[in-house]
């Protein structure tokens, strides 16, 4: 038997996900203020690398979407800029680990500036109380993910 309440929660991600991609993914494409131009994957590839520290391939393709030979190409030429460096897994030989530079760090921090500012922008449109109301939900959705 059906459950109307997943079918309900189904939904909702029907309308959340052009809403994101019309609303906030044009974020990865605005000028990044750190001199380099990357392009919206290697931005979004970057800010996992960063959150996920020795982040292996497989895992970040999993976490972007995306196949082995179209990460392989944009891993590679994140490390042909300075900005990734890959890494052998110390208890594991055979795994590579994908891990930020210096550069790819304070690349990150530019990016994230203007981010902050853009979101700034976008979230000042509503009110006080809605603010909180998004900030509690996407908190549930974000545990309830993190669940399944």
């Amino acid at each position: 038997m059906e459950n109307p309440k997943i079918k309900e929660i189904e939904r909702l991600f029907l309308d959340f996900i052009p809403l994101y991609y019309k609303k906030l993914s044009p974020i990865f494409r605005e000028e990044d203020g750190a001199g380099l131009r990357c392009h919206k994957n290697q931005k979004r590839a970057i800010m996992v690398i960063q959150r996920k520290k020795g982040v292996i391939l497989s895992e970040l393709g999993r976490y972007l979407d995306m196949r082995k030979g179209s990460l392989t190409s944009l891993i590679d030429s994140l490390v042909k800029n300075g900005l990734v460096e890959r890494r052998e897994d110390r208890s594991d030989r055979r795994k590579t680990l994908l891990y930020l530079t210096e550069a790819g760090e304070e690349y990150y921090q530019k990016m994230m500036a203007q981010t902050s500012k853009t979101y700034q922008k976008l979230f000042s449109k509503l009110s006080p109380e809605e603010i909180e109301n998004c900030l509690c939900g996407l908190q549930l959705v974000v545990d309830a993910l993190k669940k399944i």
